[in-house]
């Protein structure tokens, strides 16, 4: 039997550990730690495919965006070229307006009224008076197209710098953006492999788990002696109908009881058990075991981390024993009408066995 016990203890601590691993606790609902793995790790493969699929559509965009910003830059270099020259030759017509009319200076025509007042007939003013007017007009219209091209290449080079700071704005943000992607696609692909891990060792457990616990009612079924009293339990005991359960709600029961009784009294730990079973059973309670345990306020070992601590390293033989042979029925007699306890220091009145008084 020892032999059985302790094949069933790695068994059992190895699905604690697997259930600490997985950073799962059981809660009180229906699920097996294998069910919750499975679904958490359909959900992290989903979040991951669409990560991916946004990075490789913002990526396109990065391309995109990256193309016209380098034919941005291309017009705005074209455009500063245009305005240069544009500039050398409103300056290059200015100085040739100048030397013409240093020139009309030098050779003694000191206006270009003198070229009208120095016409001899009629026919010679009025070609002289319409070469002025050309003269005139040419510089002035030169002058007038040179400023216009100007301002407009002045203009356009304005607007694509605007453009050039809008694109390189996108594209920051955008690159802000892939950035976030890449974290997130990291964290999630970290988190998905922890979880596949996770999954796969919590089946293999399980699996193993259930087959100890197959062979453990072969040899229970095979044996001629009675139930837990060929272990070394109290004597003064009584048997009702088992109570359904899976793997992780036996490991859990386990835990709470090695948490609220130690792990070496088996009347100790079977009064705890008894206490659970009768809430479990009485209407008053949640019905699970797995929900009692976890009743807000009732059992510390839930809030305050020692029942996390036991689930960590694995309950004892005895704690699996003891939670096995409640859920199969057997109750402890003294405590069969209490559904409390506390701490004996306490000195509350009541039945105390082990380090508790139940009442």
């Amino acid at each position: 039997m020892k032999k059985k016990l302790k094949s069933l203890l790695k068994v059992f601590t190895a699905f604690a550990c697997a259930i600490s691993i997985c950073t799962l606790t059981v809660r009180a609902d229906d699920s097996s730690p294998v069910d919750s793995l499975t679904k958490k790790t359909s959900d992290l493969q989903n979040r991951l495919d669409n990560l991916n699929n946004q990075l490789t559509e913002l990526s396109a965009e990065i391309t995109d965006l990256a193309v016209k910003i380098e034919e941005t830059d291309s017009s705005i270099a074209k455009a500063e070229l245009d305005l240069a020259a544009a500039k050398l030759n409103e300056q290059l017509q200015y100085d040739a307006m100048k030397k013409r009319i240093k020139y009309m200076y030098e050779s003694g025509n000191t206006s270009l009224l003198e070229i009208l007042f120095s016409s001899e007939s009629m026919g010679e003013f009025l070609n002289n008076t319409e070469f002025v007017r050309n003269v005139t007009e040419y510089d002035r219209n030169m002058l007038n197209d040179l400023q216009q091209i100007h301002k407009e290449i002045s203009e356009k080079e304005q607007a694509l710098k605007e453009e050039q700071e809008e694109l390189a704005a996108m594209k920051e943000d955008m690159e802000s953006r892939r950035s976030s992607l890449n974290t997130a696609i990291s964290t999630t692909s970290g988190d998905l492999k922890a979880s596949a891990d996770a999954l796969s060792k919590a089946k293999a457990a399980e699996a193993a788990a259930q087959e100890a616990l197959k062979e453990q009612a072969n040899h229970e079924n095979n044996s001629s002696g009675g139930g837990g009293q060929s272990s070394g339990g109290s004597s003064d005991s009584v048997t009702v109908d088992p109570l359904p359960s899976n793997t992780g709600e036996l490991v859990l029961f386990a835990a709470i009881l090695e948490c609220e009784a130690g792990s070496s009294n088996y009347d100790a730990l079977l009064a705890v058990a008894t206490v659970v079973m009768n809430r479990v059973a009485s209407g008053s309670y949640p019905g699970t075991v797995t929900e009692v345990i976890y009743q807000r306020g009732q059992f510390s070992p839930t809030w305050n981390g020692s029942l996390n601590k036991v689930l960590q390293r694995g309950p004892c033989s005895l704690s699996y024993q003891v939670a096995q042979d409640a859920l199969n029925g057997k109750r402890l007699s003294a405590v069969s009408g209490c559904y409390s306890f506390r701490a004996s220091w306490t000195g509350y009145p009541g039945v105390i066995i082990g380090d508790n008084v139940f009442f």
